[in-house]
């Protein structure tokens, strides 16, 4: 026990020294000094860290068993690099005139969102850790809409400060997953955009069907929606070959009231994770599977337990 704490509190120095690293270099990076890192240190986090290789290639096997062991190993691989990417373009926006989001997203499906605030609700939009969600956050902010995210704190305060202050330089505002229940029905109530990441593994909650198997996943979006009456939008941000972010809103979620709120929140929740492993299905190597989305099933890869 006492070996992993301190192999815990390295990781964490580590990680905090990569990202002051990330933010200071980044504003420097062409498009084409992003992709060489991303390549770079994607292989390099892929080959080295032995705990989420396995957590990546066990996730795909079993999610796509279809494939054979190297297509699991090439996506796991990619997985990495992506993630790279993604953290880098991240950092980078920081130091970017706002205007250059312009250039770089294109979104279809707004009349979603503009039909949807009209009810006066608010809006809850979900989307995942796919593709480059936060820079489709700044899009929406320089739309001049309101835009709060919903986001777990990390293990490491200053980690946490250092993402949330390159976040709010976004103009988006950083409600806390586990304290914030409150400020989020307030924004709605505002009618304001909250937007949630549902797609990673949570104490307690629910559990739903993701990739055929049972993940443990938070009921509080659900529970908003029937509270407040704000429509959900499922919204997904994914990188397009160009190197482009191409964001496509869907047709909000049909939202069913039967008088049983957990019922209705239970089937509201498998709903838009369907949507979700549908949309991870249409490019599994942008989804972050070195987050092990089913510890809480009893399914953890071995290394994990």
């Amino acid at each position: 026990m006492k070996r992993r704490g301190i192999k815990k509190k390295i990781e964490l120095v580590a990680g905090r020294i990569a990202l002051k690293i990330a933010l200071m270099l980044s504003g420097r990076l062409s498009d084409e000094s992003v992709e060489i890192w991303s390549r770079r240190f994607g292989n390099l986090i892929y080959t080295l860290s032995r705990r989420y290789r396995t957590v990546a290639e066990t996730n795909l096997a079993k999610a796509f068993p279809e494939w054979d062991h190297e297509t699991v190993r090439q996506v796991a691989r990619t997985t990495f690099r992506n993630f790279v990417r993604a953290a880098l373009l991240f950092f980078r926006a920081f130091h970017l005139p706002p205007e250059k989001v312009d250039e770089t997203v294109v979104v279809s499906g707004m009349e979603h969102i503009e039909q949807a605030l009209a009810a006066g609700n608010g809006l809850i939009l979900i989307t995942a850790h796919y593709g480059n969600w936060e820079l489709a956050a700044r899009w929406l902010v320089r739309r001049g809409y309101k835009v709060n995210v919903v986001a777990r704190s990390t293990d490491d305060p200053t980690t946490t400060s250092m993402v949330n202050r390159v976040r709010e330089n976004g103009g988006y505002n950083v409600i806390d997953r586990e304290t914030g229940a409150v400020a989020a029905l307030r924004c709605l109530k505002r009618n304001e955009v909250l937007c949630i990441l549902p797609d990673q593994n949570v104490n307690g909650g629910i559990f739903v069907d993701f990739f055929g198997r049972p993940v443990a996943t938070a009921l509080g979006p659900a529970m908003f929606a029937l509270r407040s009456g704000a429509p959900v939008v499922c919204a997904f941000a994914p990188r397009g070959e160009d190197g482009r972010t191409y964001v496509t809103v869907q047709p909000p979620l049909e939202i069913e009231r039967t008088g049983d709120d957990r019922k209705d929140a239970y089937v509201l929740t498998q709903k838009y994770t369907r949507v979700i492993e549908d949309e991870i299905r249409k490019d599994p190597a942008q989804w972050l599977w070195l987050h092990d989305r089913w510890r809480r099933s009893g399914e953890a890869p071995q290394s994990q337990k």
